[in-house]
């Protein structure tokens, strides 16, 4: 049964891909929960669902287990450069002429809604800072801008009090290791198959496969029933530098309206094609937030350019549902709400989302 009421939730992802090494997993669920929990004190706080979504991103950044922030992997060229973007949408009834969604003064928004309805901001390619999610959110709260890109963006993070760092802070012994190994066996560097088809012949059933540990992102619904998405990535492993995936991408990596939000993982240039997150938010307006996840992995599916492409999408309605899917070899979530509280699942293809969404 679907909720009547604004109820505060949210959902989290730690990408789509492989299953990953077996020794790593507690702790991955672990970090995945923590991040979760992050999110869901925020909430629980009557918090906003930016801040909550923002909030389990940073933990997961912070994670060098995880493909963002510290713990990005390195390109081709030996350097992190990473990607993030963030979206959050007011209600209908607070942003309606003359509408008030309660008695007393006007819920607090953050300032970059200018027009109390929309916000966005997004990052790529920057190298000098922990939390790219801190980044975008500095793009919609100080800037008429939604994306920046390398050093006008660090500059910001400067004039915002972001706190910037050395590039090689951010290069863990982990990745590091990884980037010797493909270097030593002196692999090109992957890509995904162009639109007209130079890299491998048509139907010819080879797979893309996705980095070993992906994207994180968070989708969240505040008791106002404001809702939020927010994604940051390292991007996949040895991508070309200058190379900018889906996460920074509004409406692909991310995205928010008065009817849901959506966070994606997974190979960016076929998700950035599909404008994969707003396609699975518009759905909400047909169905349930599981389906409109599914659909939208099924979109995927059906790509000819980009055959067998791994993705994974999170779903949040403005009811507190959550849905999500992929067709990875699987992906984990961690989701809250004040009714079932915090719960974590590593997924399999074909896994539905909880019945009650």
């Amino acid at each position: 049964m679907r909720r009547s009421a604004h109820l505060p939730a949210l959902i989290v992802h730690g990408g789509a891909g492989a299953h990953g090494a077996v020794a790593e997993r507690p702790a991955r669920r672990r970090a995945m929960i923590a991040a979760a929990e992050a999110g869901a004190a925020i909430l629980r706080g009557g918090g906003s669902a930016l801040d909550a979504a923002i909030a389990a991103v940073v933990a997961l950044e912070n994670d060098p287990l995880f493909n963002a922030g510290y713990g990005s992997m390195l390109n081709s060229d030996r350097r992190i450069e990473m990607d993030a973007g963030l979206m959050v949408a007011a209600p209908r009834e607070l942003r309606a002429p003359g509408a008030r969604a309660c008695a007393g003064p006007d819920p607090p928004r953050p300032r970059g809604i200018q027009t109390g309805a929309f916000g966005s901001g997004a990052v790529a390619a920057v190298s000098r800072v922990r939390n790219p999610i801190l980044l975008a959110r500095a793009v919609m709260e100080h800037t008429p801008h939604i994306l920046m890109v390398g050093a006008g963006a660090e500059r910001l993070a400067r004039e915002a009090g972001i706190p910037v760092c050395a590039p090689n802070d951010l290069v863990t012994p982990r990745a590091l290791e990884r980037w010797k190994k493909w270097r030593a066996k002196s692999e090109p560097v992957p890509a995904p198959r162009c639109q007209f088809g130079t890299k491998r012949a048509r139907g010819s059933g080879e797979r893309y496969r996705g980095p070993r540990h992906g994207t994180v992102g968070a989708a969240a619904v505040d008791s106002d029933g404001t809702l939020a998405a927010a994604t940051s990535t390292g991007g996949y492993p040895r991508k070309l530098a200058g190379r900018v995936g889906d996460s920074p991408v509004l409406g692909a990596g991310f995205f928010a309206d008065h009817s849901g939000a959506a966070s994606a993982t997974g190979l960016g240039e076929a998700i950035i094609r599909l404008s994969l997150c707003r396609e699975a938010v518009l759905e909400l307006q047909r169905t349930t937030p599981g389906e409109a996840a599914a659909r939208a992995i099924g979109m995927i599916g059906s790509m000819k350019a980009l055959p067998g492409a791994d993705a994974g999408i999170i779903v949040i309605d403005r009811q507190g549902n959550p849905g999500y899917a992929h067709n990875a070899d699987s992906m984990e979530v961690a989701m809250f709400d004040p009714e079932r509280g915090l719960r974590y699942e590593c997924v399999r293809p074909n896994r539905r989302s909880p019945a009650r969404s």
